[in-house]
């Protein structure tokens, strides 16, 4: 990919600058044990989280919590067809998002009857999505899970003890009100700007929090006296599941479970590999559900590295899962019935070899089968042991030959090869202590065209020239709109110091657009540091009076550090636009972008 020498430097400087936004892979540690809640968690496999609320009726990610209830008008609202069209896909539980960011509850909470489904237009009000999806989740015979964001931009009483308390109360709301729960999920995004009860009126108010703010071992510990099979997402101590480090469907190639929490002791923490089925959680009409090819490849990288497989499920404005998701879901749901249905080492002779931490198994069949993966399950219940494995079918003259070979297995790891057809496979596995496995299987994973690929709908840039940036000596504004993914518009620190959001720079297009929103790519280098986080965007057609059309945030952009779509509310003609970074993630000392794209 083309790049300037001298870019190429400011990108290796601005990534060495970064910390964060790697996955911790956990600590080797045989010792440490899953408790039941885990093993059935892992068992599952494939999850599904649902997002609806308020924010698909104003086109947003993170609602301010000022969204008038009146807004929430859907024509068909069934969660019953929801979960009906997750159990096609071979999800195995389900976690309701009950209350978002913006403080929406959904459901008629005692302790919020004006921001929750107490205070919607007719003929919703007061139904209790909360209840209709756990009672669909049991006819189904899917388990149930509830996500109550931890933060709430609504509630005027956030950041002080009096909000723990609320959230407390809401929590046994959900804990004594609704049958079993199998999973609770604590968001990572904390603190911040919100309209907390109108406290700073529709400006918003930027509130922080303490690392201990929201007593997470008391909730834990609730959590677990009313719900002992249950575990919770973001927990970070016993009885916890934590974040594979993206919201790109990868777990990493190594994963260990053991992971330090609180005080800096060991539990057993699997990864969860949350992604949106579309390119946000909550539903958008522009966007559409990811292909089956980027599901299965998912599946692989999730399920496949035994971490537990979550797919963002977003119905829509009329209250359905729509009917591109209904059949997205069904596809892959067939391919997984299909994939695992079939083990073509049934019947083999195993033969096992044991020496100290290492374990050879030999699969000998009655005849040659054709196989492109390796299916491996540790009996994760006596620990965490292989670090390393092995795969080896027979060469063609004599000897091995290696086809496949990797790290952790955990509670599932499918290794992929080419294409083999042999009768004898060899499985090397070498442990931190000696590894404990069930029967090893083959399998064959049928083939899938990708097709997400399809004709760009943003407009072509040949004639699109910079004509102001706020620090043209040092941030090469071209960057932003050359097509080139890999090139960054960064504004670096000078002698002087850091050159601080908010940064500008202006668009010649050419000729007039009728533009209906923008595309924004953020760094896709790794480094999160400096990434735009909330913008103003102006139109000009004279390049010196300019017209505000769109202002806002991208909320979820740390952990979904992907391509975000902006919808104008109308669309405005325009030769020429600005785009402003106003502030931007880290300590927001600069801010760095890969590419704005007109649509």
């Amino acid at each position: 990919m083309r790049r300037s020498i001298g870019l190429a430097l400011a990108v290796g400087v601005a990534a060495l600058s970064c910390r964060g936004g790697v996955a911790h892979i956990g600590d080797p540690d045989a010792s440490v044990l899953p408790s039941e809640a885990h093993l059935q968690y892992q068992g599952r496999e494939i999850m599904a989280l649902v997002h609806w609320g308020l924010n698909p009726y104003v086109g947003m990610e993170w609602g301010f919590g000022n969204t008038p209830p009146s807004k929430l008008t859907p024509s068909k609202l069934d969660p019953a067809q929801w979960v009906r069209a997750m159990k096609a896909a071979e999800v195995k539980s389900v976690v309701l998002v009950a209350k978002h960011h913006d403080g929406f509850c959904l459901w008629p909470s005692k302790y919020n009857k004006d921001y929750s489904m107490a205070a919607v237009p007719a003929p919703n009000t007061g139904r209790d999505i909360v209840r209709e999806m756990s009672d669909a989740c049991r006819r189904e015979g899917l388990k149930f899970g509830v996500y109550l964001s931890p933060w709430d931009r609504h509630q005027r009483s956030y950041a002080t003890p009096e909000y723990v308390d609320y959230f407390f109360s809401q929590w046994n709301e959900i804990f004594d009100n609704y049958g079993e729960i199998c999973e609770i999920w604590l968001d990572g995004a904390n603190g911040g700007t919100g309209w907390y009860g109108g406290v700073n009126g529709d400006k918003g108010e930027r509130r922080s929090i303490s690392k201990d703010y929201y007593r997470k071992p008391d909730l834990l510990a609730l959590m677990h006296r009313k719900h002992p099979n249950a575990v919770a997402f973001g927990g970070n101590g016993e009885w916890s599941t934590t974040w594979c480090g993206n919201e790109s469907g990868i777990s990493p190639e190594t994963w260990w479970c053991p992971h330090r929490g609180r005080a800096g002791n060991l539990y057993w923490m699997p990864s969860e590999v949350d992604f949106p089925l579309r390119r946000g959680w909550f539903f958008h009409a522009n966007e559409s559900p990811k292909s089956l090819a980027r599901l299965i490849k998912i599946y692989f990288e999730s399920v496949g590295r035994g971490a537990v497989m979550n797919i963002g499920v977003a119905p829509d404005t009329d209250g359905q899962v729509c009917e591109a998701d209904v059949k997205r879901l069904a596809e892959f749901g067939e391919w997984v019935r299909d994939f695992n249905s079939v083990d073509l080492a049934k019947g083999a002779k195993a033969t096992e070899r044991r020496e100290g931490d290492r374990l050879v198994v030999e699969l000998e069949l009655a005849a040659s089968v054709e196989f492109n993966c390796v299916d491996m399950k540790e009996r994760i219940a006596g620990g965490q042991r292989v670090k390393a494995f092995e795969i080896a079918v027979p060469g063609e003259s004599s000897g091995w030959r290696i086809v496949a070979k990797g790290t952790t297995v955990g509670h599932r790891r499918l290794a992929r090869t080419s294409s083999q057809k042999a009768s004898r496979v060899r499985v090397t596995l070498e442990g931190i202590a000696a590894p404990q496995m069930f029967p090893i299987a083959l399998r064959m994973a049928k083939g899938v065209a990708e097709n997400d690929i399809s004709a760009p709908d943003v407009y072509a840039k040949q004639d699109w020239k910079i004509v102001f940036e706020s620090c043209p000596e040092t941030c090469n504004a071209k960057s932003a709109i050359d097509g080139n993914y890999g090139t960054l518009w960064h504004t670096h620190p000078t002698k002087e110091g850091p050159q601080k959001p908010p940064q500008s720079f202006a668009v010649d297009c050419g000729h007039e657009l009728l533009m209906h929103g923008f595309d924004y790519v953020p760094r896709l280098d790794g480094c999160k540091r400096g990434v735009v986080d909330a913008y103003e965007f102006h139109v000009s057609n004279d390049g010196n009076t300019w017209t505000e059309v769109s202002k806002g945030e991208f909320g979820n952009i740390e952990a979904n550090t992907s391509k975000q779509r902006v919808t104008f509310d109308k669309p405005v003609k325009a030769r020429y636009f600005k785009f402003t970074g106003v502030h931007s993630i880290g300590v927001n000392d600069h801010v760095a972008l890969a590419e704005i794209d007109i649509w």
